[in-house]
């Protein structure tokens, strides 16, 4: 009898080391804080202490599912965020999908992650949505010019303008002209004396004036007046 009481007390002991252990680890599993999930590319679940929050990364638009480049831009977003614990600065409480709008930046990695998918083509910037954040536009006019990421593919997704080829449509872009003559280019020429193109980001941007015999510094970005 006295053996057989011992086994049945070890017996009970193992099962609840067993289940306790199970149990432990589930409860740490859930309450670890951090990007758990991603949905699509820059949406993702944040597990905090109490709850799990959808988030999207702000200032960046990306392809959406079935078209060219999203693929890709599934894959960037779990590369980058996945088991991760960034740091976040809400920017809207909640977008009209219900999603909290946020700001990620890893200090030790690349800084922002908005910036980077742009910089690195995955994804274009929202200027909308940023009020043309200086370091998106300048990450986005690096990423064209090297033709990284969907700037190398020949898009025509049709839903969203910035993936399809630009066409300038300025007012004031080209003079008006008579029948079979050749149009001539307006170009801006900025009060600091700098010459831009139409199709340039900061064609007609601040203060400056419209001309055909433009003097100044020729823009770096779109070349200026230069043939």
């Amino acid at each position: 009898m006295y053996i057989i009481y011992n086994s049945i007390i070890f017996f009970y002991v193992c099962t609840f080391q067993i289940f306790g252990s199970e149990h432990n680890s589930s409860n740490q599993e859930s309450n670890k804080i951090g990007i758990i999930r991603v949905i699509n590319p820059g949406v993702f679940d944040f597990q905090s202490e109490d709850f799990v929050i959808r988030m999207r990364a702000w200032g960046v638009s990306f392809p959406e599912r079935g078209q060219v480049g999203y693929q890709e831009a599934i894959n960037f977003t779990e590369r980058m965020l996945l088991n991760t614990k960034p740091k976040i600065v809400v920017k809207k409480t909640f977008d009209s999908k219900n999603i909290k709008v946020v700001d990620l930046s890893f200090e030790a990695k690349f800084g922002s992650f908005s910036r980077e998918a742009i910089a690195q083509g995955f994804g274009w910037h929202n200027e909308s949505e940023t009020n043309r954040f200086g370091s998106f536009v300048i990450a986005q006019l690096k990423a064209k010019r090297e033709n990284q990421g969907i700037w190398s593919m020949n898009l025509n997704a049709g839903r969203d303008p910035v993936l399809t080829k630009p066409r300038p449509s300025f007012p004031g872009a080209y003079s008006t002209f008579p029948q079979n003559a050749l149009p001539q280019i307006n170009y801006w020429v900025t009060s600091l004396g700098k010459i831009h193109r139409p199709g340039c980001s900061f064609y007609e941007r601040g203060r400056g004036t419209l001309t055909q015999t433009p003097r100044g510094q020729n823009c770096r970005i779109c070349g200026g007046n230069k043939r």
